[in-house]
């Protein structure tokens, strides 16, 4: 079995409580139920990781980092989808314009992404092997959402504004 790398760890840890409390069937974005989402699976991570105080505060501030960070890539790809349905609208659209929302998703979300890293880097540094062990059946678990996560922003995108809901 090949250890898994930090950089792996913390995509992964990211990926697994991304927002997924959205159903496909409702491709209209509800900041209160994927902050609820992520809520509630860090509420079970950390009574299941039994943490010790300072790896508690740790926990906080990883969790502060994470919230944050996806609350602004959320916001960024709701200004994105509505530049893309504009692009789109065009008789002829510039296929550019999703290449440069891309790179300034990235590029605004770049600093929030290396501070969320270093959060959760110093969690799990503190970590010991049973707690690594819970943590890593907590993202092997939410795997499986990944997909649903992919399908909801390829719907995002693709849904004309008069056939959402």
């Amino acid at each position: 079995m090949v250890p898994m790398s930090l950089r792996a760890f913390v995509v992964a840890a990211f990926l697994a409580v991304a927002p997924v409390g959205v159903s496909a069937a409702s491709p209209q974005v509800d900041l209160g139920a994927i902050t609820g989402t992520i809520t509630r699976q860090l509420e079970r991570l950390e009574r299941e990781l039994l943490l010790t105080p300072p790896q508690k505060d740790q926990y906080v501030a990883a969790v502060t980092a994470t919230k944050r960070l996806v609350l602004q890539m959320t916001m960024a790809g709701m200004q994105a989808k509505a530049r893309i349905e504009e692009e789109l609208a065009k008789p002829r659209p510039d296929l550019n314009v999703l290449w440069e929302l891309r790179e300034t998703l990235v590029d605004d979300s770049k600093t929030l992404r290396r501070e969320t890293k270093e959060e959760w880097a110093k969690l799990y540094a503190m970590l010991d092997a049973d707690q690594v062990a819970t943590l890593k059946r907590f993202i092997d678990e939410r795997m499986n959402n990944l997909g649903l996560l992919h399908d909801f922003f390829l719907q995002l995108v693709l849904t004309p504004p008069k056939e959402r809901i």
